[in-house]
């Protein structure tokens, strides 16, 4: 029985895998397996520390297919990965083995699903799901499990893809990570506020909160939810550069190496919280309705505040790595030192 939280699971999550922009690959995967099983819903679902993220899928309800993600908590793929092992629920509400809050929320009453492994790692699943109860065949099982390789390879591919090639002068890509670092850490405090008012009322103990009425709109101000969507959108590339930068200065400085598993670190909890970030969009751009806005926001509200946090220390740790390496490897070399503002 594999351990969820093992670091050397979660590091196989990186890079593109935690995109959720879509894939023609990974689109045509998930539509192939909803046609083998003739299912209503198929898809990749990556099972990282907090949440399951939906990394293709065909068939989902409106809010999923925003949000990219549930709770992992509440999801079906969690079973996958820690047992290593196809799984097979012919009736979810008689299946003692599976959450119930998507079975309740949307339905989902039969689930067959077989790991998608990476560096020998169950990372997560390729799935059909159901909304009527039924068996599963052998040879549909058999079918996902060579469409599951597929998927690895693909999963692979992206991030071999979009790894930097050579390096250009340490010390001034050390000087930019600093910089980015700091870029993150303001805006990191700006989204804090607004998580921990959606989260609050979620929280134990706290008051029940009306699921007619609260949304992520009510709970926080417009002009909140808008600066905080308009952060966490510069949040996003800033970080995606900090990642290249920290790889590229590992593979060039030995001294610089822990950079990389702190950059993998803040993406993991960046990706944790951008499906409340895209439900926030959505209710802000008409795409979705409150209500519907709600139903997504329960499923992957739980433990946002932490992700939050653990990409907020992934950062500083970052900063203080780089600090070390431009200590080892010779000071500024010439480039301008970053502000030391906060």
């Amino acid at each position: 029985m594999a351990d969820l939280n093992d670091p050397a699971r979660l590091a196989e999550l990186r890079g593109a895998m935690l995109r959720t922009e879509a894939d023609a690959l990974l689109d045509a995967c998930v539509a192939r397996a909803a046609r083998l099983a003739r299912a209503p819903i198929a898809l990749v679902s990556l099972v990282v520390r907090h949440i399951q993220l939906l990394r293709a899928h065909h068939g989902l309800p409106l809010e999923l297919a925003v949000s990219c993600a549930t709770s992992r908590s509440n999801s079906f793929c969690q079973l996958v990965v820690r047992d290593e092992a196809p799984l097979l629920v012919e009736d979810a509400l008689r299946d003692e083995r599976v959450p119930k809050e998507l079975v309740e929320h949307y339905g989902i009453r039969a689930y067959a699903g077989v790991p998608v492994r990476a560096g020998g790692h169950a990372i997560g699943s390729l799935c059909v799901l159901d909304v009527v109860p039924r068996r599963f065949d052998p040879r549909t099982v058999d079918g996902l499990e060579q469409l599951a390789l597929e998927v690895a390879g693909r999963l692979s591919d992206l991030v071999e893809r979009d790894a930097p090639l050579g390096s250009a002068d340490v010390q001034e890509r050390l000087v930019r990570v600093e910089q980015a670092t700091r870029v993150l850490e303001r805006a990191l405090l700006a989204l804090a506020p607004v998580i921990a008012a959606v989260e609050s009322p979620a929280r134990p103990g706290a008051a029940p909160v009306d699921a007619m009425h609260a949304t992520p709109s009510t709970l926080v101000t417009l002009a909140s939810l808008r600066a905080a969507v308009g952060c966490w959108r510069d949040v996003g590339s800033v970080a995606e550069e900090l990642c290249e930068e920290a790889a590229a200065v590992a593979s060039a400085a030995p001294a610089a190496s822990g950079l990389v598993e702190a950059a993998r670190a803040l993406a993991r909890g960046l990706a944790e919280v951008s499906p409340l970030v895209r439900l926030a969009e959505g209710v802000l751009e008409g795409t979705l309705d409150e209500a519907a806005a709600e139903r997504g926001r329960a499923l992957v509200l739980r433990g946002a505040l932490d992700a939050h946090e653990a990409a907020s220390a992934a950062v500083r740790e970052i900063r203080a790595g780089a600090l070390r390496a431009r200590a080892a490897t010779g000071g500024c070399g010439g480039a301008p030192a970053p502000s030391s503002s906060p």
